[in-house]
């Protein structure tokens, strides 16, 4: 069954600010850009995409941030993290729709860690099933792949449920669960002197394969045409542009308001004057459920026409073979409806190269080009 979900902040973290071993500086003394491959994948470890999102589909109780997400993740964006002075590895998916990183119980044991602390602080999660979780922070060393430097202490959430997957939210703090903000991961970095503003670019690549997250950089070699900056729209509770109009079919609507990036949704949603539009285009089954119209469609699309979104200063554009999510025999497509709500989801952004700058409040966008290459420059 297809629903669309609340998808929150999941828990409360405080991130200090220390001094990182392993560090590289630039030539010219500061800090060379932070690298984090990850996978794309249809599963992860035997578990699917798709019953991965099923799983971890909560909200808080406290109502920070709301936004309505859908639960048909069909592809996973995941990175390996190492906790504690014995390194276990616990797998978290990205999501720059949330802002706090969090693992299941089974995924660290502090008592077996020599470097762990206890914050004494409690987290709770409520499940859209009622159920409920409990969990504490702590605070302990955290590393990524090699040759990434090991954060010697970061506070982050342990959940009471055990099984499945962490998540490991890089949104900024006022999308955080917590009654006051504090310095999240990409805080944290940037406060540690490991990269000079608090930013981030985000790569997903195709269906499967790898994808790059840089701290304080951008891969040159991942875009087409200019990588042009907006400005994060005043009073936006999430990181989101203005989407001026969007070019389907030769036909341009105007839409003139923000709309929200989040690799933590798999479809979209877009208005009903550019649904109206893409139903026409591609022939559309329209499925109502629990107020959400999702779009059935033929999986047949060809790869030379595309839908254009304009932001001002460029456009993205998504070839209609790339619109559409496969369900078995029959194929969704990438948007669908829910009160007029506008986010763009993976989607979206596996066609979009974007830099966050949470320091300046700005995100940059250039269309996406999937190449082998690589040339990774601080920014």
């Amino acid at each position: 069954m297809l629903q669309f979900i609340t998808l929150l902040s999941l828990a409360l973290a405080l991130v200090r600010g220390l001094a990182i071993p392993g560090l590289k500086p630039r030539s010219d003394g500061a800090p060379a850009p932070l690298q984090l491959d990850f996978n794309v994948s249809k599963s992860i470890g035997g578990t699917s995409a798709k019953e991965f999102w099923a799983h971890h589909n909560a909200v808080t109780k406290r109502d920070a941030y709301r936004e309505v997400a859908v639960d048909y993740h069909d592809t996973a964006y995941h990175v390996d993290v190492y906790l504690g002075s014995n390194q276990q590895k616990a797998t978290v998916v990205l999501d720059t729709g949330s802002s706090d990183l969090w693992v299941p119980s089974d995924g660290y044991n502090p008592s077996t860690s020599s470097s762990s602390a206890d914050t004494g602080q409690q987290f709770s999660i409520e499940y859209l099933d009622g159920s409920s979780s409990t969990g504490e922070f702590y605070t302990d060393t955290v590393k990524f792949e090699t040759p990434n430097p090991v954060i010697p202490s970061l506070q982050f959430a342990r959940a009471g449920k055990s099984g499945g997957f962490g998540v490991l939210g890089i949104a900024d703090r006022n999308q955080e669960a917590a009654s006051t903000q504090y310095d999240n991961l990409p805080w944290a970095l940037q406060k540690a002197g490991l990269i000079p503003k608090a930013s981030y670019s985000l790569f997903l690549g195709p269906d499967e394969g790898s994808g790059s997250l840089i701290f304080g950089g951008i891969d040159t070699d991942k875009f087409s045409g200019d990588l042009v900056k907006y400005n994060i729209p005043s009073g936006a509770g999430s990181l989101s542009v203005n989407l001026q109009s969007a070019t389907f079919n030769g036909n341009t609507i105007a839409v003139n308001s923000p709309i929200v990036l989040d690799s933590g949704t798999s479809l979209g949603l877009l208005n009903s004057a550019l649904m109206k539009e893409l139903d026409a285009i591609f022939s559309t089954t329209i499925v109502n459920e629990g107020g959400i119209q999702y779009r059935y469609t033929s999986c047949n699309q060809p790869s030379d026409q595309y839908l254009q979104f304009n932001f001002g200063g460029n456009s993205i554009s998504i070839a209609y073979s790339d619109a559409i999510i496969g369900q078995g025999s029959s194929c969704l497509l990438g948007f669908g409806w829910y009160n007029d709500i506008e986010i763009f989801g993976d989607v979206f952004l596996r066609s979009a190269y974007v830099y966050y700058d949470l320091t300046d409040q700005t995100i940059s966008l250039a269309q996406a080009a999937y190449s082998d290459s690589s040339n990774i420059v601080a920014y």
